[in-house]
C-alpha cells in the first residue's frame, strides 16, 4: 500500500497542473497500478490457501461485497433526493465499508 500512497501523492501533485487532458487522466489513473498488484496478490494468496482458509476468505469477501452494495444503494437512493455528502466522499465510504466488513467477517469467522 506504500505504492498506492506514492501514486496518490504524485496524482495530487501533477494531476492538477493543467496541460493536456490525457496526461492529467494518466496521473489520476496511476494509483490503479498498485491496486492491481494488490488484487493479483489476493488472487495468488487464495490459490495457495488450503480449503478452510479459502472458505473463510471467500465468506469474508462475500460479506464485504454485500455491505458495499448495500452502502452504494443507500447513498444512491438518498442522493436522488438529498445531497448528504460530496459524491467522492460517498465513494470512499462505500469502499471503506466493504474493506472493513471483509476484515471483520474474516476475523469473526477465524475465531470460531
Amino acid at each position: 500500500m506504500v505504492g498506492y500512497g506514492i501514486a496518490i501523492a504524485l496524482a495530487v501533485s501533477f494531476g492538477d497542473t493543467g496541460g493536456e487532458l490525457g496526461w492529467r487522466l494518466l496521473w489520476w489513473l496511476a494509483p490503479l497500478v498498485p491496486i492491481g498488484v494488490v488484487i493479483w496478490a489476493v488472487f495468488r494468496a487464495l490459490g495457495r490457501c488450503d480449503e478452510y482458509q479459502r472458505q473463510i476468505q471467500l465468506e469474508g469477501l462475500s460479506v464485504g461485497f454485500a455491505a458495499s452494495m448495500f452502502a452504494a444503494l443507500t447513498f444512491g437512493l438518498l442522493g436522488i433526493q438529498v445531497d448528504l455528502l460530496p459524491r467522492s466522499f460517498e465513494l470512499w465510504i462505500v469502499f471503506s465499508i466493504g474493506m472493513l466488513s471483509w476484515a471483520i467477517a474474516v476475523a469473526f469467522r477465524s475465531t470460531r
